[in-house]
C-alpha cells in the first residue's frame, strides 16, 4: 500500500469555534481522502482551551500567541469610537511588527518543524486570515523546498477595499513574497483568484477556486406554508439594509398585491435598521440557531431572502447563499446582477436576481414568488449545479489538483 501523504494545516480558526472560517478548515479535515493523505491540523490558541485535541482523525495542536497584542479585524458595522481604535492598535502593531497574533508565528515555526522530524510534511496548507500562517508557510517552505504549499486565501489581502493604503502596501509586498514560493493559490471565487493572479504572477502557481458550500445533507421537499413567509438569516450592516426590500414591500401592500396573511421573519438579526410601520406587524425577529436548526427554518420558508448592494469587491457569495440554495426554496436576491452570487442563482434556476436599487424589479420577482407560492408550484432547479457546491465535493477538486502534483 502507498504511503499517505502528510499534510499539515495552519490555521487561526478551526473546531470547535462556530466561525465561517473554522467551517472552511472543518471541510479540508473533514473531507480530504483519508486512505490519501495523514491530516495534521495547526490551530491558534483562540479556537480552543485544549492544548491538543483530535477532530475527524486529524491531530489538532492550539498554540497560543498573544491574546492582548493582535491584529483586530473591523468591520462597516462598528461604531466609531471601536473602529478608530481599533485602527490605532492595528497601526502600532503594523509599525512594531510584520506580524497579526505576535508570538504566534514562532510557534508554528518550531511545530513544523517538529512535525516534519518526525514524518516529513509533504503538504502544507495555510490560511489567510491572519498573515501569520503564510510567513510561517515562507519559513518552512523556503528551508523545505520540496513540500507543496498551498496558500489559501479565504478573504482578499492588497485587494481588501476596506484597508488604508500602508496596509495595501504591506499585503502587495506579502503577496509577492507568497507568489516566489507558493505551489497552489486558492480562493472562494474566480474574481478574487484574478486579484492575486495581479501581484503573485500566472507562471507556474496553480491557483483554483474552491468555494464555501454547504456541509448537509440536501432537502430537496415541495413545503408551501399556509402563511406566506419570507426568511432573511444574517445581520445587516454599513449599506447592506433591507430598505429597497421594504420599499418594494410597501408599495406591493398599498397595491394590495400581497396575500392576505404574510410575515417576513429575520434568523439571527439585530434590529439596526427601519422598518416602515405599515409593514412592522409582519416581521418577526428569531434568535441565533445552530446551523441544523437554521437548515431547517430556510427549508420550511417560501421565499429566503439574499441582500448584498453592489460594491468595489467583486467575487462575493455570502456565507448563507449556499444554504439557501441546498433547501431548494425560491431565492430573492437583492444583488449586483454582474457579480458571483446572481451568476450562481442563475445557473442553479434557483430563483430571482434583482438589481439592489430597482424596486420595480423587486416588485415584479415578489409577485412571480407569491404566485408559484399560491400554485403551490416550485422552480425546476439544477440539482446538479446545487449538489457540486457540497463542501466534500469542493475539497475533492483540491485534492484531486494535489494527487496530480
Amino acid at each position: 500500500m502507498t504511503e499517505k501523504k502528510h499534510i499539515v494545516i495552519v490555521c487561526a480558526n478551526f473546531h470547535p469555534m462556530k466561525h465561517i472560517a473554522a467551517f472552511r478548515m472543518n471541510a479540508f479535515v473533514k473531507y480530504f481522502d483519508k486512505d490519501q493523505f495523514e491530516i495534521t491540523v495547526i490551530a491558534s490558541s483562540d479556537s480552543s482551551a485544549a492544548k491538543y485535541a483530535e477532530y475527524e482523525s486529524a491531530r489538532v495542536f492550539y498554540l497560543s500567541g498573544s491574546n492582548l497584542i493582535k491584529i483586530r479585524k473591523q468591520y462597516p458595522s462598528m461604531p466609531k469610537w471601536k473602529h478608530h481604535l481599533y485602527s490605532l492598535n492595528n497601526k502600532m502593531i503594523r509599525f512594531f511588527s510584520k506580524s497579526d497574533y505576535p508570538g504566534w508565528v514562532k510557534s508554528i515555526d518550531n511545530k513544523l518543524e517538529e512535525l516534519n522530524q518526525a514524518k516529513k510534511i509533504d503538504i502544507l496548507l495555510t490560511t489567510f486570515f491572519p498573515i501569520d500562517t503564510h510567513i510561517a508557510g515562507l519559513h518552512f517552505k523556503s528551508k523545505h523546498t520540496s513540500t507543496i504549499w498551498i496558500a489559501d486565501m479565504r478573504d482578499e489581502m492588497s485587494q481588501n477595499a476596506l484597508i488604508d493604503k500602508k496596509e495595501k502596501a504591506y499585503y502587495v509586498e506579502m503577496e509577492q513574497k507568497i507568489g516566489a514560493h507558493v505551489d497552489v493559490v486558492t480562493s472562494v471565487s474566480k474574481p478574487i483568484l484574478e486579484g492575486f493572479k495581479k501581484n503573485m504572477g500566472k507562471d507556474r502557481i496553480h491557483y483554483l477556486e474552491v468555494r464555501n458550500g454547504f456541509d448537509h445533507e440536501l432537502k430537496a421537499f415541495d413545503h408551501f406554508n399556509p402563511v406566506f413567509t419570507f426568511t432573511y438569516a444574517g445581520t445587516f450592516y454599513g449599506k447592506r439594509k433591507p430598505d429597497t426590500f421594504f420599499q418594494a414591500l410597501s408599495e406591493l401592500n398599498k397595491e394590495m398585491k400581497l396575500p392576505a396573511e404574510w410575515k417576513f421573519q429575520l434568523l439571527g438579526t439585530h434590529q439596526n435598521f427601519h422598518i416602515p410601520s405599515e409593514l412592522k406587524e409582519h416581521c418577526s425577529f428569531l434568535e441565533s440557531v445552530d446551523n441544523d436548526k437554521a437548515i431547517d427554518i430556510l427549508s420550511h420558508s417560501d421565499c429566503n431572502v439574499m441582500i448584498h448592494p453592489p460594491s468595489e469587491a467583486k467575487g462575493i457569495f455570502t456565507g448563507k447563499l449556499f444554504d439557501y440554495l441546498s433547501v431548494y426554496r425560491p431565492v430573492l436576491a437583492l444583488v449586483d446582477k454582474e457579480d458571483v452570487a446572481a451568476e450562481l442563482i442563475s445557473e442553479c434556476q434557483a430563483g430571482f436576481n434583482c438589481d439592489f436599487h430597482a424596486i420595480s424589479e423587486i416588485k415584479e420577482a415578489i409577485i412571480s414568488i407569491i404566485e408559484l407560492w399560491s400554485k403551490k408550484q416550485s422552480l425546476e432547479y439544477r440539482s446538479d449545479k446545487i449538489n457540486s457546491l457540497h463542501r466534500k465535493d469542493q475539497v475533492k477538486k483540491l485534492e484531486n489538483l494535489l494527487l496530480k502534483l
